[in-house]
Protein backbone atom coordinates (compact mmCIF):
# COMPACT_ATOMS: atom_id res chain seq x y z
CA UNK A 1 0.00 0.00 0.00
CA UNK A 2 1.67 3.74 -0.92
CA UNK A 3 0.49 7.55 -1.11
CA UNK A 4 0.68 9.68 -3.86
CA UNK A 5 3.81 10.94 -2.10
CA UNK A 6 5.50 8.02 -1.36
CA UNK A 7 4.72 7.55 -5.58
CA UNK A 8 6.13 11.17 -6.40
CA UNK A 9 9.43 10.70 -4.77
CA UNK A 10 10.02 6.56 -6.41
CA UNK A 11 9.51 8.72 -9.72
CA UNK A 12 12.25 11.09 -8.64
CA UNK A 13 14.50 9.06 -7.82
CA UNK A 14 13.80 6.62 -10.67
CA UNK A 15 14.87 9.14 -12.84
CA UNK A 16 18.05 10.59 -10.61
CA UNK A 17 19.37 6.83 -11.40
CA UNK A 18 19.44 6.66 -15.03
CA UNK A 19 22.76 7.44 -16.18
CA UNK A 20 22.59 9.99 -19.74
CA UNK A 21 24.13 7.64 -22.70
CA UNK A 22 26.04 10.91 -23.70
CA UNK A 23 27.55 13.09 -20.81
CA UNK A 24 29.55 16.54 -21.08
CA UNK A 25 31.37 15.86 -17.70
CA UNK A 26 31.37 13.53 -14.75
CA UNK A 27 28.77 15.36 -12.87
CA UNK A 28 26.34 15.19 -15.97
CA UNK A 29 23.00 13.72 -14.25
CA UNK A 30 19.58 13.92 -13.48
CA UNK A 31 18.87 16.62 -10.74
CA UNK A 32 15.34 16.33 -8.88
CA UNK A 33 14.03 20.23 -8.34
CA UNK A 34 11.17 20.56 -6.22
CA UNK A 35 7.98 22.77 -7.40
CA UNK A 36 9.47 26.10 -6.37
CA UNK A 37 12.64 25.07 -5.40
CA UNK A 38 15.12 27.00 -8.04
CA UNK A 39 14.53 29.24 -10.70
CA UNK A 40 14.36 27.61 -14.23
CA UNK A 41 16.50 30.02 -15.99
CA UNK A 42 19.29 29.00 -13.91
CA UNK A 43 18.62 25.16 -13.23
CA UNK A 44 21.16 23.30 -14.41
CA UNK A 45 21.11 20.58 -17.44
CA UNK A 46 19.00 17.98 -17.31
CA UNK A 47 17.30 19.48 -13.87
CA UNK A 48 13.67 17.98 -13.58
CA UNK A 49 10.26 18.74 -11.54
CA UNK A 50 7.70 16.21 -11.15
CA UNK A 51 4.27 18.11 -11.12
CA UNK A 52 0.94 16.83 -9.76
CA UNK A 53 -1.41 16.86 -12.48
CA UNK A 54 -4.29 15.83 -11.58
CA UNK A 55 -5.32 15.05 -7.58
CA UNK A 56 -5.36 11.01 -6.48
CA UNK A 57 -8.77 9.69 -7.96
CA UNK A 58 -10.52 6.54 -6.53
CA UNK A 59 -11.01 4.78 -9.91
CA UNK A 60 -13.13 1.53 -8.68
CA UNK A 61 -16.42 1.48 -6.62
CA UNK A 62 -16.16 -1.96 -4.97
CA UNK A 63 -13.00 -1.56 -4.26
CA UNK A 64 -12.05 1.33 -2.29
CA UNK A 65 -8.28 1.21 -2.07
CA UNK A 66 -7.38 1.14 -5.88
CA UNK A 67 -6.63 5.06 -7.10
CA UNK A 68 -5.09 6.64 -10.17
CA UNK A 69 -2.64 9.71 -9.86
CA UNK A 70 -0.92 11.14 -12.67
CA UNK A 71 2.35 13.51 -13.01
CA UNK A 72 3.79 15.44 -15.22
CA UNK A 73 7.93 15.59 -15.71
CA UNK A 74 9.62 18.35 -17.01
CA UNK A 75 13.01 17.91 -17.99
CA UNK A 76 15.39 21.37 -18.39
CA UNK A 77 17.98 21.26 -21.41
CA UNK A 78 20.48 24.15 -22.37
CA UNK A 79 19.17 24.65 -25.95
CA UNK A 80 22.66 26.24 -27.16
CA UNK A 81 24.35 22.47 -26.61
CA UNK A 82 25.26 20.56 -29.45
CA UNK A 83 23.08 17.54 -30.15
CA UNK A 84 20.15 18.77 -27.89
CA UNK A 85 17.30 16.79 -29.66
CA UNK A 86 19.60 13.66 -29.50
CA UNK A 87 20.55 13.73 -25.96
CA UNK A 88 16.10 14.58 -25.16
CA UNK A 89 15.92 11.32 -27.20
CA UNK A 90 18.18 9.34 -25.68
CA UNK A 91 17.22 10.44 -22.33
CA UNK A 92 13.53 9.39 -22.88
CA UNK A 93 14.31 6.29 -24.19
CA UNK A 94 16.62 5.66 -21.06
CA UNK A 95 13.86 7.35 -18.70
CA UNK A 96 11.01 4.92 -19.90
CA UNK A 97 12.16 1.54 -18.33
CA UNK A 98 12.46 2.44 -14.87
CA UNK A 99 9.29 4.24 -14.76
CA UNK A 100 7.50 1.31 -16.35
CA UNK A 101 9.18 -0.85 -13.36
CA UNK A 102 8.10 1.40 -10.70
CA UNK A 103 5.71 -1.09 -9.26
CA UNK A 104 9.08 -3.30 -9.10
CA UNK A 105 10.41 -0.85 -5.90
CA UNK A 106 7.06 0.75 -4.74
CA UNK A 107 4.71 -1.69 -2.68
CA UNK A 108 1.40 -1.24 -3.77
CA UNK A 109 1.89 -0.11 -7.15
CA UNK A 110 0.08 -2.03 -9.63
CA UNK A 111 0.50 -0.32 -12.77
CA UNK A 112 2.31 2.71 -14.81
CA UNK A 113 1.72 4.32 -18.33
CA UNK A 114 4.32 7.03 -19.44
CA UNK A 115 3.44 8.94 -22.84
CA UNK A 116 5.28 11.79 -23.90
CA UNK A 117 3.71 15.09 -24.08
CA UNK A 118 5.93 17.19 -26.38
CA UNK A 119 9.13 19.19 -26.37
CA UNK A 120 8.87 22.75 -26.29
CA UNK A 121 11.10 25.94 -25.52
CA UNK A 122 10.96 26.90 -22.19
CA UNK A 123 13.17 30.53 -20.88
CA UNK A 124 15.59 31.76 -23.25
CA UNK A 125 17.92 29.37 -23.86
CA UNK A 126 16.41 26.21 -23.02
CA UNK A 127 14.47 23.53 -24.08
CA UNK A 128 11.65 21.28 -21.81
CA UNK A 129 10.93 17.59 -22.62
CA UNK A 130 8.01 16.72 -21.16
CA UNK A 131 5.94 13.33 -20.35
CA UNK A 132 3.23 12.08 -18.33
CA UNK A 133 3.58 9.34 -15.57
CA UNK A 134 0.33 7.55 -14.64
CA UNK A 135 0.34 5.15 -11.95
CA UNK A 136 -2.67 3.15 -10.51
CA UNK A 137 -1.88 1.82 -6.71
CA UNK A 138 -3.52 1.16 -3.69
CA UNK A 139 -3.78 3.67 -1.40
CA UNK A 140 -2.58 3.26 2.17
CA UNK A 141 -4.74 0.94 4.44
CA UNK A 142 -4.16 3.19 7.40
CA UNK A 143 -6.16 6.29 4.93
CA UNK A 144 -8.91 4.26 4.43
CA UNK A 145 -9.75 2.61 7.53
CA UNK A 146 -8.97 6.75 9.14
Amino acid sequence: MTRASTIRAAIASAIEGVTPDVRATRSDAFRHLDAGSAQFEQAPDRSFQVRLAAQPQRIEINNCDTWRVEYQVIVFYNASQDGVEDRIAGDFERIWGPLERLFETVAGVMRVDVAPLGIADGAPGTVISQLSVVVIYQLDSAVITA
